[in-house]
């Protein structure tokens, strides 16, 4: 991985984690399906044959069928 792709994954994490109150402890949380959507987004600007489904599914966001 490349810089850029550091600062891509750090951008991400920071646009979609909030800060939650879990069992009155504050927590930072990320908003799974946000987070996936802009990753596969930029996965595909960077290579075209990436299969969205496919990672989606290994991510457990989608069940194979």
């Amino acid at each position: 991985m490349t810089r850029k792709h550091f600062i891509k994954l750090a951008e991400l994490i920071k646009n979609n984690s909030r800060l939650a109150n879990v069992r009155n402890n504050p927590l930072f949380v990320i908003d799974q399906r946000e987070f996936v959507d802009g990753l596969c987004e930029f996965l595909k600007s960077e290579n075209q044959n990436f299969d969205t489904k496919r990672f989606r599914e290994a991510t457990g966001e989608i069940l194979g069928a």
